[in-house]
């Protein structure tokens, strides 16, 4: 079933995200160890809720009472602040801002509802979770009144530019984050 994430979702949730976040070899990990990232965005995930891994903009596939795929996103709108739930579990933990937020650039395009990542578990991948979950969000877009739905896909990851292009996604240019190239796609709705 899809349904948006819930508090209890945390440490299952932010293992699926710590799947893309190290494959992005962000330099929060020359710093930190994998563990303490992970509490950090548990804590954020739980806390501050509004943030780019926080519960209320989370949607999740459960089977047999597992996370089995989340799905983060919200409206292009909302991107300039979406970090600020983060820095200040940062702030709490005496980590500068600077030196340990996890993005810098600005990754969604105007009038988008844009999809910040999208993970299945390895345990349950090849079951159609990530379509399951890509054809959900239409209606979150809708509500909040956008038409269209974007996302970034790392250039080498053909796997999932297959599911995107798959899912109606088309590709509308190119842009660079924390060091990687990747190629971002809309879908109209």
């Amino acid at each position: 079933m899809i349904r948006f994430a819930e508090k209890k979702d945390a440490s299952q949730a932010i293992d699926l995200v710590m799947i893309v976040l190290k494959d992005m070899e962000l330099d929060i990990f020359d710093k930190l160890s994998e563990d303490e990232v992970k509490n950090l965005l548990v804590t954020g995930f739980i806390e501050k809720p509004t943030h780019r891994y926080g519960y209320e903009n989370a949607l999740v596939k459960e089977i047999d009472g597992e996370v089995a795929g989340v799905a983060f996103g919200y409206p292009h709108h909302l991107e300039k602040n979406i970090d600020e739930g983060f820095f200040e579990i940062l702030e709490q933990n005496n980590l500068p801002i600077e030196k340990y937020r996890l993005f810098t650039e600005e990754e969604a395009f105007d009038n988008e509802w844009y999809l910040d990542t999208l993970v299945t578990s390895p345990n349950h991948r090849g079951k159609g979770v990530a379509k399951e979950l890509l054809n959900s969000l239409s209606e979150l877009a809708i509500q909040s009144n956008l038409s269209i739905i974007g996302l970034n896909c790392d250039l080498v990851n053909d796997n999932a530019k297959r599911i995107y292009l798959n899912n109606g996604f088309e590709k509308s240019g190119e842009i660079d984050i924390a060091g990687h190239r990747y190629e971002h796609l809309q879908k109209h709705i």
